[in-house]
C-alpha cells in the first residue's frame, strides 16, 4: 500500500509550521493507514493531538497531556473545526471534565476511552456519545447512570497487517521483553527468570525508553552488572516502527514475567499484539495474562507460573518454534483483526 508520506502541521503551542512525514509513525495510538479512510492521520502535534477523517468526518483524538484550556478549545473549535472529539486518558480528570462539558453541545460526537482502571464519576460519563474499553471485565469498573450503560462499547485490540508482519531472521536475541522501565514492570524478575530457569545459556533483550526514566534504566543496567551478565541481558532503547519488527524478526520468543497486573482487566499491552502481527511465540506469566485473550495453550504460545515451568515450556516453543510462529500470525489475523476491530469499528463510532 502506498504511504501518504507529507502532511503539513500547524503545532499551535510553538506557533511554527512544518513538514511531518511518515504520520502515521508519530501517532502512538492512532496508527494505520487504509484505503477506508479519507486521510487517516492528517496530523500530530508536538503535544499529542492527532486530527484524521474518517468516511469524511473529521476526528480530533485527544490524550490526556498538559493542555492550556481556554486556548486549547478555542484552538479545537475555531480552528479544526471537528465533527468528534475522542478524549482518551484518566491523567486530569478536573482538565478533562472541563473538556467534556465545553465540548458536549459544540460537536457531533464526544467519545472516551479510558486508559486505566479509573473511568471517572458518573456525571463525568454522561457526557458522551461512547465509552470505549478494551476489556470485557472493564465494563464494571466504569461508574455510570442506568441510562449510560449503553454507551460501553468494548474494543479489541488491533494489529495493523501493513505495519507489522513476519520479518525473521536469524536469531540473535533468545528472549525479548518490550516494558517500560518502570519498577511496576518488575524487569529484575524477568531477568533472573531467564539467568536462573533456562535449560540452557539464553539470551535475553529488554526493550524499554531510556530517556524517559534514566534513573531506572541505570538502576537496571548496574543490576545486570552486578550479576556479571552483561553479554546475556541486553538493553535497547525504544526505536521506530520500521525498525521494531526487522529487530523482533531477529528474536526468538516474546516473554513477561509472572506478575500480578496492577490492573487485570485491563492488560491489553499494545506490544503483545504487535508481537503476535510479528509472528511471534508468546511466553507470558500465569498471573498476568491468565483472563487475556493473547494465548491460545500450545498453539501460538505458553503460560508460566514459576521459574522450573518457565524453563521447561520455553524449550518446547523453541523446539516448535515454527508451529507457534504460525500460530501467532493466524490469531492475529482472525482475533485481532485490524479491518474488524478498527477501521470497521471506528468507522461505525464516528459516522
Amino acid at each position: 500500500m502506498e504511504k501518504r508520506k507529507v502532511v503539513k502541521v500547524i503545532d499551535y503551542q510553538f506557533q511554527n509550521e512544518f513538514q511531518l512525514t511518515k504520520a502515521y509513525d508519530d501517532s502512538n495510538t492512532m496508527v494505520g493507514l487504509s484505503d477506508d479512510f479519507d486521510k487517516f492521520v492528517v496530523g500530530r502535534l508536538s503535544n499529542g493531538l492527532s486530527i484524521h477523517t474518517s468516511k469524511g468526518y473529521k476526528v480530533v483524538f485527544l490524550p490526556s497531556v498538559g493542555f492550556s484550556s481556554n486556548k486549547f478549545i478555542n484552538f479545537i473549535l475555531e480552528d479544526i473545526k471537528p465533527d468528534v472529539v475522542h478524549l482518551h486518558g484518566n491523567h486530569g480528570w478536573a482538565q478533562y471534565q472541563y473538556y467534556a462539558e465545553v465540548l458536549r453541545d459544540k460537536v457531533d460526537k464526544l467519545i472516551f476511552s479510558p486508559a486505566g482502571s479509573s473511568c471517572g464519576t458518573p456525571s463525568f460519563i454522561s457526557n458522551f456519545d461512547y465509552v470505549i474499553v478494551n476489556h470485557p471485565l472493564q465494563v464494571g469498573r466504569i461508574k455510570c447512570h442506568d441510562k449510560d450503560i449503553e454507551k460501553i462499547v468494548v474494543r479489541r485490540r488491533a494489529v495493523n497487517p501493513d505495519f507489522f508482519f513476519p520479518k525473521y531472521k536469524e536469531t540473535e536475541f533468545d528472549f525479548v521483553y518490550v516494558a517500560g522501565f518502570v519498577p511496576v514492570k518488575k524487569i529484575p524478575d524477568m531477568i533472573e527468570t531467564v539467568l536462573y530457569s533456562s535449560k540452557k545459556r539464553r539470551t535475553l533483550v529488554i526493550v524499554g525508553d531510556f530517556k524517559r526514566t534514566r534513573e531506572y534504566h541505570h538502576n537496571i543496567k548496574n543490576f545486570i552488572i552486578s550479576l556479571g551478565e552483561e553479554n546475556r541481558i541486553i538493553l535497547k532503547d525504544f526505536m521506530d516502527q520500521e525498525s521494531f519488527v526487522d529487530f523482533l524478526g531477529r528474536c526468538g520468543v516474546f516473554v513477561w514475567p509472572n506478575i500480578k497486573p496492577e490492573n487485570p482487566e485491563t492488560t491489553t499491552n499494545r506490544s503483545i499484539v504487535e508481537a503476535l502481527g510479528c509472528g511471534m511465540p508468546l511466553l507470558l506469566g500465569e498471573r498476568a495474562f491468565k483472563q487475556t485473550e493473547f494465548v491460545d495453550d500450545n498453539v501460538n504460545g505458553l503460560l508460566f507460573n514459576s521459574f522450573e515451568s518457565f524453563g521447561d515450556l520455553s524449550e518446547k516453543i523453541f523446539e516448535n518454534i515454527s508451529k507457534f510462529r504460525e500460530g501467532s500470525v493466524k490469531l492475529a489475523k482472525e482475533r485481532f483483526s485490524y479491518k474488524e476491530n478498527f477501521i470497521d469499528f471506528y468507522n461505525e463510532i464516528y459516522s
